[in-house]
């Protein structure tokens, strides 16, 4: 099993068989074990003065399909809890504490957010004659919610939870038409490809993502990072999605505000209220 998985233990045996780029890879890693958890694939490139692809062979050498799964098992062996994301204690937290905490992390979100790109991505949106909104695994509710709330208030876009059914729909995207990507770790391959198809069909291309330097990140023309300045839930946490919300409930607010707060008829909450006493 994952959680049984020593990472750190099989680096240093495989250490001496390493290539020297590799290596450096693998060293880095020793050295920072707790960083690491907490880094982008690109980010560790550059940090470790290597490769993505690099960094990939030395995954694979270590029994891991990919570098996300290397850090699920790092992340594991530094005893964390991956539920909630935080680290093994014997004092618990009640739920006033908890509140306290998610708070702050996102009260800290302001030293990322710049307002500039934020309002540039929205007034896109506005322009935009369709958003295709595309995610994979964990990242699928949020980018199902964006999809609906865009829809609500006037904006033609579309979401699927079969991300094949995404890349069929962008296939055909035109160049005044957006992609927005939405990727906690950044590293999808299926977002990534999306990324690259889209820009190879001329359209505008946003990402979501939780660090500013990670494949997604790199491939879009904007790139809005999710992250606290500084977390106090780890990265695999069920509250680490709640930050890419705050920055979808932003780009709603600013889309309604440069409408001057009027939006388009909302026909769809008069059908649903049909069903509502």
């Amino acid at each position: 099993m994952l959680s049984e998985y020593h990472i750190l233990d099989t680096i240093r045996k495989q250490l001496d068989d390493m290539f020297p780029a590799e290596r450096k890879v693998a060293e880095y890693i020793l050295d920072h074990p707790e960083k690491t958890a907490h880094l982008s694939i690109t980010e560790l490139a550059d940090l470790s003065g290597s490769s993505d692809a690099t960094i990939i062979r030395v995954c694979k050498r270590l029994g891991c399909k990919g570098f996300y799964q290397l850090k699920i098992c790092l992340s594991s062996e530094l005893g964390y809890i991956q539920l909630m994301g935080a680290k093994h204690s014997s004092d618990s937290m009640d739920i006033p504490e908890i509140l306290r905490l998610i708070a702050r992390n996102v009260i800290t979100m302001e030293q990322n957010l710049e307002p500039v790109l934020l309002s540039s991505v929205a007034d896109l949106l506005i322009n935009s004659r369709h958003v295709y909104v595309i995610a994979a695994g964990n990242s699928i509710p949020c980018a199902l919610d964006f999809s609906f709330r865009l829809s609500r208030i006037g904006i033609h876009a579309t979401c699927s939870t079969i991300i094949e059914n995404s890349l069929n729909s962008l296939s055909l995207g035109q160049p005044d038409e957006i992609l927005v990507a939405l990727s906690h770790s950044g590293s999808s391959r299926q977002v990534i490809q999306a990324m690259e198809l889209a820009k190879n069909r001329g359209l505008r291309t946003v990402a979501l993502t939780h660090s500013a330097r990670n494949p997604v990140s790199l491939l879009a023309e904007y790139s809005i990072s999710t992250a606290p300045e500084s977390s106090l839930f780890y990265g695999y946490g069920l509250a680490s999605h709640l930050y890419e919300t705050v920055v979808i409930d932003i780009l709603l607010y600013l889309i309604t505000e440069m409408h001057n707060g009027h939006t388009e008829p909302d026909q769809a909450e008069m059908l649903l209220s049909e069903s509502k006493i």
